[in-house]
């Protein structure tokens, strides 16, 4: 009689644990995310819906939020997401898949529990957020979730900007503004593992910064503030100039890189904080045949963000695995701090990125 009811009392248990494990395991059908107010680009805390699986996407868990430059500009109303994606903030993040969808699963191989970090057109400042499978990537060996959302959008970045873009090659130099940002720290490791004998020059604003860029890998390191930055990089190439340029800046710096790109160099412009209106003298730019390109990521199709996702995952991502490439992580805040966040780096006080933890 005893023996039955420790088989009973043991059934009971099982019972309990597989009810238990399916109702915390339930997604709930709200969440908590970041709201935000387009007239002064505040940030508040706000409860909506937990977004539900379609067709072609994967729900994931958000562990980890990326914050990146482009937030700040959305929160107030200047870069709104590409339709049809959320209006919530963030647009990179690391977590645990919860839901999958027949798609997913078929033509990525995508799984429940499975740890991965995604590049999104919005919805990461979140609990829960939807993401397309072509651009979500299994985290990286040895890189911790908290981590790892700080991969996706930088990384993508700097390898479009050098590799699709710029078509850097080996043994030449490159001029990389903002070095101690996000994708400036993710592009001076790229050009370590991915090119030989390529000469970094990196730019930014305080001592701190370009002893940051050369722990990186950064050869030359000029304060803009106190130098003349294309002077620096003349010196620095013996007259000839950088044959890649990674402008953030925009209309104030067109002078400067006339003086300093190379003949047959090319410059990738990835950002306009120095102004949109520019007035320039082209001869300079025609006699060197100068390449000048403008480029984004989040308003890029599908289809160019998942060929871009498994060329930059397959060249990048093994890196990580072996120390090679590390996530630039400047500091972590909880998700009710994403104002700080934004502060932050809204003073330009960030070595690296800023990462919103769940």
């Amino acid at each position: 009689r005893s023996s039955i009811i420790f088989m009973a009392a043991g059934l009971v248990c099982k019972v309990l644990t597989v009810f238990l494990l399916a109702v915390t395991s339930r997604v709930p059908l709200e969440m908590k995310n970041v709201g935000y107010n387009t007239s002064d680009g505040s940030l508040h805390m706000e409860t909506t819906p937990t977004p539900t699986l379609t067709d072609g996407t994967v729900l994931i868990k958000v562990t980890a939020a990326g914050v990146n430059r482009l937030d700040l500009a959305q929160a107030q109303g200047k870069y709104p997401p590409p339709p049809g994606d959320s209006e919530i903030l963030g647009v990179e993040v690391s977590g645990v898949v919860v839901e999958v969808s027949p798609q997913a699963e078929a033509r990525a191989g995508l799984k429940k529990g499975d740890k991965v970090m995604a590049l999104l057109g919005g919805g990461g400042y979140a609990e829960y957020c939807l993401a397309p499978y072509q651009t979500v990537m299994k985290a990286p060996e040895g890189v911790p979730l908290s981590e790892a959302a700080g991969i996706p959008e930088v990384f993508l970045t700097a390898y479009q900007a050098l590799v699709t873009n710029a078509h850097l090659k080996d043994g030449e130099t490159v001029l990389i503004h903002a070095g101690a940002s996000g994708v400036g720290l993710a592009a001076i490791q790229l050009c370590k593992v991915l090119f030989k004998g390529v000469k970094i020059i990196v730019t930014a604003g305080s001592d701190v910064k370009l002893e940051s860029c050369k722990q990186y890998g950064a050869d030359v390191a000029i304060n803009y503030k106190t130098q003349d930055f294309a002077a620096e990089v003349l010196t620095a190439t013996g007259n000839k100039g950088a044959n890649v340029i990674l402008d953030f800046v925009g209309a104030s710096y067109w002078e400067k890189h006339v003086q300093c790109i190379a003949t047959d160099g090319r410059i990738v412009n990835l950002g306009l904080l120095g102004g949109a209106q520019a007035s320039m003298n082209m001869v300079p730019l025609l006699m060197k045949r100068v390449t000048i390109m403008f480029s984004t990521l989040r308003m890029r199709s599908l289809e160019y963000k998942e060929s871009l996702t498994r060329e930059m995952s397959k060249q990048v991502l093994p890196h990580f695995a072996d120390g090679s490439v590390r996530v630039p992580v400047d500091s972590t805040f909880q998700l009710e701090q994403a104002a700080e966040a934004h502060e932050r780096m809204r003073n330009n006080r960030n070595i690296g990125k800023l990462i919103l933890l769940l």
